[in-house]
């Protein structure tokens, strides 16, 4: 299934330029393994600002790259890992209740303490629900919490 790309007319001091809507976000994508199969499996029918709008763990990547192959993307085995793998690295959220403490360490950027004082605390207390419940880890304050939610998924 191919879609077909859209266009906006920017006006320019000489006339007028057209520019694939989502050019933009696809020239400030980070580097790296995956950015090229996001453009091309993921850009034919998709802004990019869509696609990375939302963050998700490793798991909704790869089931929401399954559902849009299944519709009629294309991409080879080898460009949809590259993909998931770089949508989990740039727009990636950790699941803190299954999360290895190395994991969050990587990903949340904690401390070796931190992110042992995590996984300590959900062994005892049986997991977290929401973020207000992770306050209650010693040594987790409250403005390292607000640094970091927008990373944190507490299923997937």
């Amino acid at each position: 299934m191919r879609c077909h790309s859209r266009v906006r007319s920017i006006t320019v001091a000489a006339g007028i330029l057209a520019v694939p809507v989502g050019l933009a976000a696809q020239s400030t994508l980070p580097d790296g393994p995956g950015r090229e199969a996001l453009k091309k499996v993921c850009a034919n029918c998709h802004e990019i600002e869509t696609v990375i709008s939302s963050r998700r763990t490793r798991i909704g990547w790869q089931q929401i790259t399954d559902d849009m192959m299944s519709r009629g993307a294309e991409g080879t085995n080898e460009e949809i890992t590259a993909l998931v793998d770089y949508l989990t690295k740039s727009f990636g959220k950790i699941n803190v209740n299954t999360a290895t403490a190395a994991d969050l360490r990587k990903t949340l950027d904690l401390s070796e303490k931190e992110a042992e004082a995590i996984t300590s605390f959900r062994q005892q207390s049986g997991g977290f629900k929401k973020v207000e419940e992770l306050e209650k880890v010693p040594g987790i304050g409250p403005e390292k919490l607000r640094q970091i939610r927008s990373l944190i998924a507490f299923s997937q």
